[in-house]
């Protein structure tokens, strides 16, 4: 009996000493604001075999920016298994975008080029994943995800010079499918830790617009897009305990998106639909946020 007695309290002096040594805590929110800025381009060919001429049509936005609200949640549900989510949503309120269309090769004989107002919409990010701990002492952890992720933009056209006031076309994008993560933390000092977390993610890539000003097009959708491509994203934070269960939080991160050649469908207003060649869609941007973690 005294055998058994010293055994399970050594399980428990164990099993303390180990938690005490998990620098994961077994649930975690971090609630985010901050600013995010970012740039998108397209192009598409004249015709479905990527010629005629081989760039017909190019959009770019630059510098679409705005203050970002975000929050993330791990759960470390069970034994070492952790449940990831993560929503973010950025309120455009500056940029520009730019309209070029050719009719020679590789961006000669410019037929249009004129530059608009792009300080209107929205981008939104939601994912979800699951993740093993592979390390978790006091100083260091590392956890793998994989999940599923969404990412969509809501970009405007817009004349504020006054030349065309009824100028509100619209492009939204969506970029989905499954992602892997993983997420690393070191602790520094008794308050302070940092983090950095790189992902990939595969993306299936459809887009829609409204070119609204021109007749011969359909409204509400004028043309659709859609490709194969990827994305990449790192970031880093840096967290100070201000108590037990309160950090304040500092972080920045880089994501780059790519599509390879896919398919532009333009819809007509007399009916049918012509297709040609999407050539790509790039996509990078930056944020900064500041924020609270609340550990439990």
């Amino acid at each position: 009996m005294r055998r058994l007695f010293v055994t399970g309290l050594c399980v428990l002096i164990s099993t303390a000493l180990l938690q005490a040594q998990s620098l994961q805590k077994k649930l975690q929110l971090t609630l985010n604001t901050g600013y995010q800025r970012e740039d998108l381009k397209w192009s598409i060919a004249g015709n479905l075999d990527g010629q005629n001429p081989n760039i017909y049509s190019e959009l770019q936005w630059k510098k679409v920016g705005g203050q970002s609200i975000a929050a993330a949640l791990r759960w470390n549900f069970w034994n070492k298994l952790m449940l990831m989510g993560g929503y973010q949503r950025v309120s455009i309120r500056s940029g520009t975008v730019r309209d070029n269309d050719y009719n020679g090769d590789n961006r000669t004989n410019s037929a249009y080029d004129q530059i608009f107002n792009a300080d209107r919409g929205f981008t939104r990010d939601l994912a979800i994943g699951f993740g093993y701990k592979l390390i978790d002492n006091e100083t260091f952890s590392i956890t793998p995800f994989a999940g599923y992720s969404t990412s969509k933009q809501s970009l405007h056209l817009l004349d504020r010079s006054g030349q065309y006031p009824d100028l509100n076309s619209t492009y939204e994008t969506n970029w989905k499918g499954p992602f892997v993560k993983a997420i690393a933390s070191v602790k520094f000092a008794k308050k302070i830790t940092a983090t950095t977390a790189l992902g990939y993610h595969q993306a299936d890539y459809n887009s829609k617009a409204d070119w609204n000003l021109i007749p011969t097009f359909q409204h509400p959708v004028s043309y659709r897009h859609t490709a194969k491509g990827y994305g990449v994203a790192a970031d880093a934070s840096v967290a100070y305990s201000i108590t037990k269960n309160i950090a304040v939080n500092f972080g920045g991160g880089y994501f780059t998106w790519q599509t390879g050649e896919g398919i532009d469908e333009l819809f007509l207003s007399s009916g049918g639909s012509e297709k040609t060649q999407l050539n790509d869609v790039d996509r990078k941007g930056y944020k900064l946020s500041i924020g609270l973690v609340l550990n439990y």
